[in-house]
């Protein structure tokens, strides 16, 4: 059983640490989505690549699932219970952030991919302590290695093809447009071209957004420079072509010693379940219930500490006093824009409360990092840009990309009708023509 133990562990951290890597690389791979988003196979790797990798970590997390869930569900004495709650517990707290992420929620700055980052994190950890710590044998056992043969496969073939696909960029390289080009680029900062052709207006690939070609911008003016679908990048400096074809191969390597490690532990005669299991055929109504409370007491020992650490709502004062060219477009701006593109945010009760706090002040920072309208002095800025400045904001306005998801949840007057997100974007049209 001792040896079974070791196996089920030192197959669960290869795989965990290979998701971690595999997510962190798709994160970076955006801008190659973009520079290589017409080059015949690379999008089609790409998304074999997502799904594989993607079926792997559905059967890993159930894996952890079923092994935390039977911890907190032993039979144990205060606080040791509270011990054997907290691989399930970090599971949680992972879920929950791929939660925020489905339904957007911080998705406008990194306030979710932390969230994620950091709970995944202690949830691999959790399934260490948690394969370790506990007999597993009979039909769990056997539950286990079939998930974790199934993790195995989508990281394997989703490293496989992701070292493919970065590989064929290299033999093939990025659209005649980016050829040679080493600088970052802003996703979706060029229009839809057919084929290969990636017209960009002069002086686009010099390292910015539509709005501004090179040379200093003005402060509070899209400084990352909103994509296709207004989403900002959260990074400037990008790994090269390469470094992304040996992540892919550090993701086979860890999928081929997660399978080696799986067969070493599936050898040797089955033996019968733990006494451990006998209790929780018994208990487990009990401990469920106990486990809930357990869980109960870690959020509110969390919420109490994280109110610790303070986010600090500002409100500098404004530079430029805006001129609507209606009251009803003034009165739009306010319900869906001021709060996170100007210094006149408005802070509810709530945001004085961790982790609401930390949330609202990380969305009121990444608004004013784009567009800050309080800070932009439109004299300074020639016709030119002003016409682009005007052109991103309707894109994202019109899309839906802003107001963000989760700001409309807690601001229903934020969700504009189509004929409001008209009347909005011409009096951004009309301010922005002065």
């Amino acid at each position: 059983m001792q040896r079974r133990r070791w196996a089920i562990t030192l197959t669960i951290l290869p795989i965990g640490i290979g998701l971690l890597i595999a997510a962190a690389l798709n994160i970076l791979s955006v801008r190659f989505d973009f520079l290589y988003r017409n080059v015949g196979g690379f999008g089609i790797l790409r998304s074999l690549s997502w799904m594989a990798t993607g079926v792997g970590a559905l059967a890993w997390l159930g894996t952890v699932g079923l092994l935390a869930g039977r911890m907190a569900l032993q039979p144990a004495p205060w606080p040791r219970k509270l011990l054997l709650v907290l691989p399930g517990y970090a599971l949680a707290l992972l879920l929950l952030g791929l939660l925020m992420l489905l339904l957007g929620i911080g998705t406008t700055g990194p306030f979710a991919i932390l969230w994620i980052a950091g709970s995944a994190s202690l949830t691999l950890v959790g399934a260490i302590i948690a394969a370790f710590g506990q007999g597993i044998g009979g039909r769990i056992r056997t539950v286990v290695h079939g998930l974790l043969g199934v993790s195995i496969g989508g990281l394997l073939v989703g490293g496989l093809v992701f070292l493919m696909a970065f590989l064929w960029a290299i033999a093939i390289g990025p659209a005649p447009a980016f050829a040679e080009r080493g600088r970052p680029l802003g996703e979706g900062a060029f229009p839809e071209a057919p084929g290969r052709a990636f017209p960009a207006p002069p002086g686009a690939l010099e390292g910015g957004p539509r709005a501004f070609p090179p040379g200093p911008r003005p402060e509070g003016a899209f400084p990352s420079g909103p994509g296709s679908e207004g989403r900002l990048l959260p990074f400037r400096a990008f790994p090269s072509t390469s470094t992304m074809a040996a992540g892919g191969g550090v993701l086979v390597a860890l999928g081929v010693l997660a399978g080696v490690l799986w067969l070493w532990g599936r050898r040797g005669p089955a033996e019968a379940e733990e006494a451990v299991g006998v209790a929780l055929g018994s208990n487990w109504r009990r401990e469920g219930l106990r486990s809930l409370v357990g869980g109960g007491g870690l959020t509110m020992a969390l919420l109490l500490i994280a109110q610790l650490i303070p986010a600090p709502r500002t409100n500098p004062p404004a530079r430029v006093v805006v001129q609507w060219d209606s009251p009803q477009t003034q009165a739009l701006w306010q319900r869906a824009c001021a709060d996170c593109h100007s210094n006149e945010t408005r802070w509810p009760w709530y945001t004085a409360i961790a982790p609401a706090s930390w949330l609202a002040v990380n969305h009121v920072q990444e608004g004013r990092r784009a567009f800050n309208l309080s800070e932009l002095d439109l004299s300074q800025l020639p016709a030119s840009r002003k016409a682009r400045l005007a052109e991103e904001i309707a894109q994202v306005i019109r899309n839906g990309t802003m107001p963000p998801a989760d700001y409309r949840l807690l601001h229903p007057e934020a969700r504009l009708s189509p004929l409001e997100k008209e009347l909005l974007i011409q009096g951004f049209q009309e301010r922005l023509g002065r």
